[in-house]
């Protein structure tokens, strides 16, 4: 098996604007006889899914998606550019696609030039069906885009998206995914997502 998700923990890369994750002893067994960590996240803390609803007013909420989205086969895809391209898609691949880039190695911290998908690639792996698509990053949209076109044309279509995978030493190829988020209501929530 190999585990594809971030450890949550103090100190974290968060995108801009979100909450920074928080963690601390709540209880400890030198005064409580049992250990609490208490938490403090958005739903889109390290590796997590995005629902319809994130973007979507009308979308799905989490709670609503299938759990077979959230299991099957995968296909890895590496890409070396600077962005996901449509030629970067083969014309046959599994209903689940996660994107391996140079993003991989930049989780030290927040970088502004990570790679992402591109609206022609997302077009491409809606026509071909997918359910769901990551990427090794905090988001799958451009940063700073005007407006949220990539995860618009990816969730209004059904599939949902799992940000903040990662990748590092990864083979491209076909694998089995179970990514199963917190059951969570709304508009989205963290994953375990694992490779085998």
């Amino acid at each position: 098996m190999i585990d594809i998700s971030l450890p949550l923990h103090n100190g974290m890369i968060t995108y801009p604007g979100d909450a920074h994750y928080e963690e601390y002893a709540y209880k400890t067994h030198e005064k409580d006889h049992v250990h609490i960590t208490r938490v403090l996240m958005e739903t889109h803390s390290g590796t997590h899914v995005d629902a319809p609803f994130h973007m979507l007013k009308d979308g799905k909420k989490l709670s609503d998606v299938p759990l077979e989205n959230f299991m099957g086969r995968a296909t890895v895809l590496e890409c070396n550019g600077t962005e996901v391209k449509e030629s970067d898609i083969p014309d046959t691949h599994e209903k689940m696609v996660l994107f391996k880039t140079k993003n991989s190695e930049m989780y030290d911290s927040f970088h502004t030039d990570f790679v992402y998908v591109s609206l022609p690639a997302a077009k491409k792996l809606v026509s071909h069906g997918v359910k769901l698509v990551g990427i090794d990053y905090l988001s799958i949209e451009k940063f700073n885009s005007p407006q949220p076109v990539v995860h618009w044309e990816l969730l209004k279509s059904g599939a949902v998206i799992v940000e903040g995978i990662n990748m590092k030493g990864v083979k491209p190829g076909s694998y089995n995914m179970v990514c199963f988020p917190l059951k969570m209501s709304e508009d989205g929530g963290p994953c375990r997502a694992i490779l085998y």
